[in-house]
C-alpha cells in the first residue's frame, strides 16, 4: 500500500490560543490525552486536537490553572469548530514569529 504526501499550500492562522511553555499544565494534560509532545518536533508541529478533549480541558480549567484569556480563546476555538461542524481544532505550534514570512 502506498501513502501519498501532499504539500500544504496555505496555512491561515488566527490569534494565539495557548502557549505550551506558559500553559504547562494544559500541555501536560494534552500530552496525556493525545500524546502532544510526540507530535511536536523541535518545538514545531501541526496538531489536531479533538473538540471533546478541548471541552474536557475547559471543564478542568481551575485544576489546569488556565488564565481567563486562555479559557476564552479555547472556548472560541471550540465554538468555531462546532459552528463549522468540525470534530477537531488544528493548531500550528512553533516558537516565536521566526517561521512566519
Amino acid at each position: 500500500m502506498s501513502i501519498n504526501a501532499y504539500p500544504v499550500i496555505d496555512i491561515k492562522m488566527g490569534n494565539v490560543s495557548f502557549n505550551l511553555f506558559r500553559d504547562g499544565s494544559l500541555a501536560d494534560f494534552l500530552d496525556n490525552e493525545i500524546q502532544l509532545y510526540g507530535r511536536i518536533h523541535d518545538g514545531t508541529g501541526i496538531i489536531d486536537i479533538p473538540v471533546k478533549i478541548l471541552t474536557k480541558a475547559l471543564r478542568q480549567s481551575e485544576k489546569l490553572n488556565l488564565s481567563e484569556k486562555t479559557m476564552k480563546r479555547l472556548q472560541s476555538d471550540v465554538e468555531h469548530a462546532k459552528t463549522s461542524k468540525d470534530e477537531i481544532v488544528t493548531y500550528y505550534c512553533f516558537s516565536g514569529r521566526r517561521y512566519l514570512t
